[in-house]
């Protein structure tokens, strides 16, 4: 999935079904996430720190 590197992709409601965001991320996508509960996103992302950088 080359065409998909370097691109960006916009995930709302993150803090639920992260899987679709981590599968991005393994595409080479940089992946901003949105949830109304930080709590539960920042738990999804502690999970996948590997991949992700949260800020």
């Amino acid at each position: 999935m080359e065409r998909w590197r370097g691109r960006v992709a916009l995930v709302t409601g993150a803090s639920v079904g992260i899987g679709a965001a981590i599968a991005l991320v393994r595409f080479g996508m940089k992946v901003v996430g949105c949830a109304r509960d930080v709590g539960k996103i920042q738990v999804c992302f502690d999970a996948e720190t590997q991949f992700l950088h949260v800020k």
